[in-house]
């Protein structure tokens, strides 16, 4: 009877850990993307045109505030933080926040539309070598070129 007992207990340990894995995806949603989504109001007319893949949303917080909520839930590959916004990187997605009127204006878009956009304010930061999102081969004598 007692092995009976613990397949019993070892069963519901397993349920209740699924449970509980099933609400931290879909309360967190699945990524950087889905967390702004959730948790930002969406501002369609913010979009840049003619670019389907870059959604806009705002915050009422200033950016840093709106920047550190986003990285305390989805770490980045790598942030920078300029007067022009801050800007995150994702394995796949970026996270621009930027300063409008008393709060921020929140871009998500797919790596490479990042690249398109602000290659000029993060290209050597985020390791970008080219127009395409090549990684950076480092600099300097002897380092490997």
């Amino acid at each position: 009877m007692k092995p009976k007992f613990w397949f019993v207990i070892a069963g519901m340990t397993a349920f209740l850990a699924l449970i509980i894995a099933m609400v931290m995806i879909f309360s967190t949603g699945t990524g950087p993307r889905a967390y702004v989504a959730k948790n930002y109001t969406r501002a369609v007319q913010l979009d840049k045109p003619g670019d389907d893949d870059n959604k806009a949303y705002t915050s009422k917080l200033k950016p840093s505030t709106v920047a550190d909520d986003i990285t305390d839930s989805w770490e980045p590959i790598s942030q920078y933080a300029e007067g022009s916004g801050i800007y995150l990187r994702y394995s796949e997605d970026a996270v621009i926040v930027q300063p409008r009127n008393r709060g921020s204006v929140i871009h998500v878009m797919e790596l490479d539309e990042a690249n398109s956009h602000y290659h000029h304010v993060v290209g050597g930061v985020w390791g970008w070598g080219g127009p395409h999102g090549q990684s950076f081969r480092g600099g300097g004598p002897g380092s490997g070129k």
